[in-house]
């Protein structure tokens, strides 16, 4: 499940070894009941499992993040951001626990929240460019063009071969009307990966806005083929031809 915090895999092996031997405390068989019911999918044993947990141990971070993650992904959201509170109270230096609230905020469209949770992990950690990166799309959906620019330049300079960068940033421009800069990066981003369909559907567009039809028709037939929606982009690429 996406919930699970990363140090999961490495505390359920040393558990496997606990097991062995036998000794595994209450608290810890809690937590690795907890992990497995979220990996399984089954939500509502893993949250009461993480709830034993912490009455034995308040203090686990780990508890209270994974839980915040089968909260989220159960739609109980506040709840989850609850939980990603006390996590962040007890460890206020875990970038990726940042990150996910980060996350959250942004799919709950509280963008100023997200955006001052990616400049914490981005505080905490300035070499990830993934940091960056979703903060820059949470820039550009508010229109700050200056400020998200800004953060997908960084984010490109520090992993300089995410096609999905060049993606979210040629998106971008296409949406500040600057075509030339948008076909720029979609063509970056479909060198960087042959089989992104989004970004050949995306070139699509901007190249229907250029005037560049029979280039337009050969990226639908690619993003087509890679499983795009045809009707959609084919009406899409169409109402632009038509208003030129």
């Amino acid at each position: 499940m996406k919930g699970l915090m990363r140090l999961t895999a490495l505390v359920l092996l040393a558990m496997v070894g606990l097991t062995a031997c036998g000794s595994l405390t209450a608290e810890e068989k809690s937590y690795k009941a907890a992990v497995e019911f979220q990996e399984q999918g089954k939500l509502t044993e893993a949250i009461a499992e993480y709830g034993k947990v912490l009455e034995l141990n308040p203090q686990s971070v780990e508890a209270y993040a994974n839980r915040g993650g089968a909260r989220a992904d159960m739609g109980e959201y506040q709840m989850a951001l609850q939980d990603y509170d006390q996590a962040l109270q007890l460890n206020p230096e875990d970038a990726k626990l940042y990150l996910t609230r980060a996350n959250l905020h942004s799919d709950l469209g509280e963008s100023g929240k997200a955006i001052e949770d990616y400049s914490q992990a981005i505080r905490i950690t300035p070499t990830f460019s993934d940091y960056y990166h979703r903060r820059a799309n949470v820039y550009a959906k508010l229109g700050q063009e200056v400020l998200a620019l800004g953060d997908y330049a960084e984010s490109i300079r520090l992993s300089p071969s995410v096609a999905a960068i060049y993606v979210d940033r040629g998106k971008f421009h296409g949406n500040l009307n600057q075509r030339q800069r948008a076909l720029d990066d979609l063509t970056e981003a479909i060198r960087l990966d042959r089989n992104n369909r989004e970004a050949y559907a995306l070139r699509a567009v901007e190249n229907a806005h250029a005037g560049n039809g029979a280039a337009a028709q050969q990226d639908l037939e690619q993003a087509v083929g890679l499983g795009y929606d045809q009707a959609l982009l084919a009406k899409t690429i169409q109402r632009i031809i038509a208003r030129r």
